[in-house]
């Protein structure tokens, strides 16, 4: 399964691919240190989630 984590940046869109739920939610909070806006992480059925209900639906049941 992949995770598609997306936001834009000064310098456009920025797209990242992940492995697994838990590196998505991490790589999201990277890129919202680096000023990355509008995160959302997209999971494998193509839905899209904001970072704190991804961490709540994906992560946190997993923990």
């Amino acid at each position: 399964m992949f995770f598609v984590v997306t936001g834009n940046g000064r310098n456009g869109t920025v797209v990242v691919t992940c492995d697994s739920a838990a590196a998505a939610l991490e790589k999201a909070h990277q890129l919202d240190t680096e000023g990355i806006i509008d995160l959302l992480i997209t999971d494998a059925d193509g839905l899209q989630h904001a970072p704190a209900e991804f961490d709540r639906l994906y992560v946190a049941q997993t923990s």
